[in-house]
């Protein structure tokens, strides 16, 4: 997909696998668009010629990519929403999950206390009133993630449940990296003043995020 670049975000980590990230701004079928960038970041990562690769569906309802031989070891996850589209994709990654959203005003008190722990919905009510939808989205976006990394789909809002990080300062700007700490870890940020994008994995990686306009 030709695209120019908007911003990069690189955060290299030594001796652990790097997921590419891709943020596409795009007019048109956001699915077809998201499932045609999946397989050219599986194909960059595999290092095969992307009309050797398809994209099935697991039982679980995640995309993995299969070629000749097979599924490939190369992890993808894909979210699209209101002319976005958002791939990740790493080789030698498990249970990797992303999710963008736009910001926008949401009704970020009735739905955080019907959503989410009191603690989130406690840490949302103390931002700026201005922050306070992007703060929803912030955990929303993880939370998205997460689920996706775990294989488990939010179970009908019990995902919403588990608690995730929230930052100890706004903006707190680009992720440094996945901590290794958790089963599941993720990270989320504002990328631009736009979108929020949130990056979930079991394993411990580096993250190369670019930004792109597709159309």
């Amino acid at each position: 997909m030709a695209g120019r670049g908007w911003v990069a975000v690189a955060v290299a980590v030594a001796e652990r696998p790097v997921v590419a990230v891709r943020v596409v701004r795009v007019a048109g079928p956001e699915r077809a668009k998201a499932r045609e960038l999946a397989l050219e970041l599986a194909a960059e990562r595999a290092g095969v010629a992307v009309d050797r690769l398809r994209l099935v569906r697991a039982g679980s309802g995640q995309p993995v990519v299969h070629g000749a031989d097979g599924a490939l070891d190369v992890a993808v996850s894909i979210s699209h929403v209101h002319g976005v589209i958002a791939v990740a994709a790493g080789s030698g990654v498990a249970g990797l999950g992303v999710d963008v959203e736009p910001i926008r005003p949401v009704a970020h008190q009735a739905l955080a206390r019907r959503w989410f722990p009191a603690a989130e919905a406690a840490w949302i009510a103390e931002r700026e009133p201005g922050q306070r939808s992007a703060a929803f989205l912030w955990l929303w976006t993880q939370k998205e993630a997460l689920a996706k990394a775990r294989g488990q789909g939010l179970g009908g809002g019990r995902g919403l449940l588990r608690p995730v990080a929230a930052p100890d300062r706004w903006p707190s700007g680009p992720c440094a990296e996945i901590p290794a700490e958790r089963e599941v870890a993720s990270v989320a940020w504002p990328v631009t003043e736009q979108l929020m994008l949130a990056v979930a994995t079991r394993t411990a990686v580096g993250l190369n995020v670019r930004l792109m306009d597709g159309n």
